[in-house]
């Protein structure tokens, strides 16, 4: 017998192979899909699954809901109690071994799957977390080899040697995309690229902050805000086979309906920095798009429709979507032979883990069950320990530190998410106003999109901009840069961009303020960046004709003058897929204001702008959204007031904010 497994930030799988090859998913309480959080409760035990999310619903600060985001750390905190990261993995790994145990007695072997760019160190976690859930013999596997040698084996000769594999992999939390191509043995790896704060999660945020900007307080309680994020994820989930459904609002006592044109509507903002990176890496890694013979969709985010719509847009690609995506990389895992593409527990620890396995030294039992195949046990409740230091194991060498990627914060009604620790605070606050998430206009691994200046980004539809001040229709708007410190200083970014932003032109549209201003500060060797958001309302007696507006600024400045040209270049790039832009003039060395298009009944309701500039190693970008409640849509002479507003807004701020960066 043998099991694979993959151990992800949402949730686990488990596939049994029996030795007729024979290969099915373990169950859960009935689902093959089990919940990666670990929740610690009053009676000393760590509960998982289904106990663990029963649990949570009165005892939040108890409950780590995403473990595996926390693999660099030693341990967390879970209510007033220290727990070893490691000892949450075991607890999640013992589970899936004693199901297995009930289904078909004790198993010994279990492959292991991780992320592709995960080192020595993190692997190492993963593999004592294992021994200490009772395998003996461990065998780890990288996720997109496991994921391209299940579509290998279930396609069987239409991929031949010598051809290229992408796998694009979205999950709850992250987003990983590798070139492989197949060789005799298997496949071995071509290029990889990821982010760490973008997957299905920040979808929920969105909806979650959708439904708050339309009905207000949407929750009353703990208990209450986890159910509402539960029936949001239900319901996001139905949209990927359905039109329409229902999410029942908790203070509101009733439901309201959610269509799959909205919920594409305020994914799509989430979904294209994913895009972005994928093109880019697709681009950069000197393969033609031609020599792909396979576009592969995995993870259980990957069942949104429009995931392989935007992908087959961008890359010209058919993706191949699997049944059940959660299952690809825990079945794959089985079919990959013992090649370099794998990594056995012996050359990811200092010692073999085959043998007797020694009983664990700080083992907490998970849902009150002691864990299997251990002496220390007696079954009795323990107290939490402190978190215990992990084998010493090599470490792969330091990678230089990348831009970060602030987000713009959200008004200050903004709906919280619930606890998910390991995610930046940014994320959290970026994406909560219906379709406010704009991720693809950030500056992480800005050098790693795109290497070189975009010099041709016109008008995508084929327009001059009518009605925006200082549009250019002639081209690259700049583009050029050299290296260097450039003409600002990165550390006078503003501590409060609110006291240099200028909006009274655009709020001369709306009349009442709608919250107070949002300010949000993050420091970096590498990029500084400060960001104000504000929230307004169209006044009006007939609240079919309301509208209620959010803009936000951004300023960054960068170390580098060529990474905040990349920056800059990535956001054009990122113009062109969302569709009408138009470069603009008269200030700063490049400038790009775009309109995100919108579908459905969304395209009449929503409207959404960006506009980035840059000059020197400074950049600043300004997101606004505006929504109204009538389904008049949107004249051509709005669209324009509203752009031209904006640039006036981004000129007064962009200029106020540079006087106090020069050096």
């Amino acid at each position: 017998m043998r099991l694979g497994v993959d151990f992800g930030t949402s949730t686990t799988i488990a596939m049994l192979q029996r030795p007729d090859a024979r290969v099915q998913p373990l169950l859960f309480d009935g689902s093959p899909l089990l919940s990666s959080a670990v929740l610690l409760g009053p009676d000393g035990l760590l509960h998982t699954g289904r106990d663990a999310a029963h649990l949570a619903r009165s005892a939040p600060e108890r409950l780590e809901p995403n473990p595996k985001r926390r693999i660099d750390d030693t341990s967390v905190l879970l209510g007033d109690a220290e727990m070893g990261v490691r000892d949450l993995i075991t607890a999640v790994l013992s589970r899936v071994a004693r199901e297995a145990a009930r289904v078909a007695g004790p198993v010994q072997d279990v492959v292991l799957t991780h992320p592709a760019d995960w080192g020595q160190h993190r692997r190492a976690v993963l593999v004592e977390a294992a021994r200490h859930a009772g395998f003996a013999t461990i065998e780890l596997v990288g996720e997109p080899t496991a994921a391209a040698t299940y579509f290998a084996h279930t396609r069987g000769g239409a991929l031949p040697v010598g051809a290229g594999v992408l796998v694009y992999d979205l999950g709850a939390g992250t987003c990983d995309v590798t070139l492989l191509r197949r060789n005799q043995t298997g496949f071995e790896q071509v290029a990889s690229d990821g982010l760490n704060d973008v997957g299905g999660l920040d979808v929920d945020a969105a909806v979650v902050g959708f439904l708050q900007a339309t009905y207000g307080e949407l929750w009353t309680s703990p208990a209450t805000r986890r159910q509402l994020w539960d029936d949001v994820r239900s319901a996001k989930e139905m949209l990927s086979r359905a039109s329409g459904t229902v999410i029942g609002i908790p203070s509101l006592g009733r439901e309201v309906p959610l269509g799959r044109e909205q919920l594409e509507g305020l994914a799509r903002p989430v979904l294209r920095s994913t895009i972005s990176m994928t093109r880019a890496m697709l681009n950069e890694s000197g393969i033609p798009q031609s020599a792909v013979a396979g576009l592969f969709l995995v993870g259980g985010s990957s069942r949104i429709p429009l995931v392989a719509t935007m992908l087959h847009e961008a890359l010209g690609i058919a993706p191949v979507v699997a049944e059940q995506p959660e299952l690809v990389v825990a079945e794959g895992s089985l079919y990959v032979n013992r090649t370099p593409n794998t990594v056995t527990a012996m050359s990811a620890m200092s010692a073999p883990v085959s043998g007797p396995i020694p009983a664990p030294v700080s083992a907490v039992p998970s849902s009150g069950v002691p864990y299997p195949n251990t002496q220390a046990f007696s079954g009795s409740p323990i107290a939490p320990v402190s978190a215990p230091g992990y084998p010493a194991a090599p470490v792969s060498p330091p990678v230089a530190p990348m831009p970060m990627r602030p987000y713009p914060p959200a008004p200050a009604q903004a709906p919280a998410p619930p606890p998910r620790r390991g995610l930046s605070p940014l994320a959290l606050v970026a994406i909560i106003l219906a379709g406010v998430l704009v991720v693809a206009g950030g500056v992480f691994g800005a050098a790693r999109f795109l290497g070189k200046a975009d010099g041709q980004n016109t008008n995508a539809n084929g327009t001059t901009g009518a009605g925006v001040t200082g549009a250019a229709t002639n081209g690259g708007g700049g583009g050029a840069a050299t290296g260097g410190p450039g003409k600002y200083d990165l550390t006078k970014v503003p501590d409060d961009e609110c006291t240099k932003s200028d909006a009274s032109t655009f709020f001369e549209l709306f009349e009442a303020e709608n919250g107070k201003p949002t300010p949000i500060r993050v420091p970096n060797a590498t990029v500084n960046a400060s960001s104000c958001s504000y929230g307004r309302t169209h006044a009006v007696t007939d609240p079919q004709q309301q509208r209620v507006a959010t803009i936000s600024f951004t300023i960054f400045g960068f170390a580098d003058t060529q990474v905040a040209a990349n920056a800059q270049n990535q956001e054009m790039e990122t113009g062109k897929l969302a569709g009408p832009n138009t470069i603009l003039s008269g200030f700063g060395e490049q400038a790009i204001i775009y309109e995100t298009p919108q579908s459905g009944d969304l395209a009449k309701s929503s409207m959404q702008l960006t506009l980035a500039v840059r000059d020197s190693n400074a950049r600043m970008t300004v997101y606004v959204n505006v929504n109204r409640s009538d389904s008049a849509g949107w004249s051509q002479q709005e669209k324009n007031t509203l752009r031209d507003k904006t640039v006036e807004a981004a000129k007064a701020t962009f200029g106020k904010t540079l006087a106090g960066m020069k050096r």
